[in-house]
């Protein structure tokens, strides 16, 4: 059977914590042969939502019996929601979830999803993020765990906790870079719209992640022009006429921003995207070279002795051994 993705909707729900999310593994499963099935789950068959909105037809969370290979993302709310009435009179989403976690599924949450998995008891002893709002107090309800402020989204195992609202998406384009590879999840954040960001605490072994942590949306978006024109990139003059500045602005801003100059950051994208291409069965480094915009063969084998301390063809010989 093929993964799932199911999605726990509480009464309350902050809608993007659920349309966010869901639109990520949507796309996802435009490019990928073996599609999550998608599913929404409740305590009813109809809750109301933030907004004065109702979601009806929906699948009760009883009937859900998910596998070490299935995601389960718990959604946050506005309002009270966990008084002592609702802490005892629904025992068993708690334990339920406490089970998601324990067969080994991918235990998310969203913004104030959290408190149900610390109320499950599946965070305690780990860092976890919530929206910055509710920080203390779920520090307080909970002292067992440890709540982080300034991240995006924390990790612990199986387990993954996003900040609120807008970082559900980041985390689940974390999880399909996770289960895919880089180069999905900045294919799908490129579709959404959207800048690629981590969680600022996660190693970033992909160049499509790396460098995306800063604010200037200016150099995001010339990030994004030379990845997406890899092989024939625009000059600098060109590059900072498209987003909007002068070329020595454009040129100090990018090394302010990740730390490289221009051409030092598309060096390290050429770099990636030979590797990738080299394990490709049949490659030839010649071809390659091009595709990535190199001057020639010779170049990315300079680059490749001075990096990794053998040539192209070392490194494909010994993935195919």
């Amino acid at each position: 059977m093929p993964p799932r993705v199911v999605f726990f909707v509480p009464p309350g729900l902050t809608a993007l914590d659920l349309v966010g999310p869901l639109q990520v593994f949507q796309l996802v499963n435009h490019q990928i042969d073996r599609p999550y099935r998608i599913e929404v789950c409740a305590l009813t068959k109809t809750i109301p939502i933030a907004g004065n909105l109702r979601l009806s037809n929906l699948v009760s969370y009883e009937r859900i019996e998910l596998g070490p290979n299935d995601i389960l993302f718990v959604c946050g709310w506005s309002g009270q929601l966990l008084t002592p009435q609702f802490l005892h009179q629904h025992p068993s989403l708690f334990a339920w979830i406490r089970k998601t976690w324990q067969v080994g599924a991918t235990v998310c949450s969203i913004c104030t999803g959290a408190y149900l998995l610390a109320e499950a008891g599946i965070l305690d002893g780990s860092a976890c993020a919530t929206h910055w709002m509710d920080i203390d107090d779920l520090q307080r309800r909970y002292p067992r765990i440890n709540v982080r402020r300034g991240i995006l989204f924390a990790e612990a195992g199986n387990v993954f906790t996003s900040a609120g609202i807008a970082s559900g998406i980041d985390l689940a384009i974390h999880l399909i870079g996770l289960r895919h590879g880089p180069k999905l999840s900045f294919e799908i954040a490129r579709m959404l719209v959207i800048y690629l960001r981590r969680s600022g605490e996660d190693e970033q072994d992909s160049v499509y992640l790396k460098y995306r942590n800063h604010l200037d949306d200016l150099v995001h978006r010339a990030q994004s022009t030379l990845i997406e024109h890899l092989q024939a990139p625009p000059s600098l003059s060109l590059l900072a006429e498209q987003v909007g500045a002068s070329p020595r602005t454009m040129s100090r801003r990018f090394r302010q921003s990740i730390g490289l100059s221009m051409g030092e950051y598309l060096k390290e994208l050429r770099l990636e995207r030979a590797r990738s291409l080299l394990q490709e069965e049949g490659s030839k480094v010649e071809d390659v070279a091009k595709a990535c915009g190199f001057s020639g063969s010779r170049q990315l084998r300079n680059l490749y002795q001075e990096r990794f301390g053998h040539s192209p063809r070392g490194m494909s010989a010994a993935i195919s051994r």
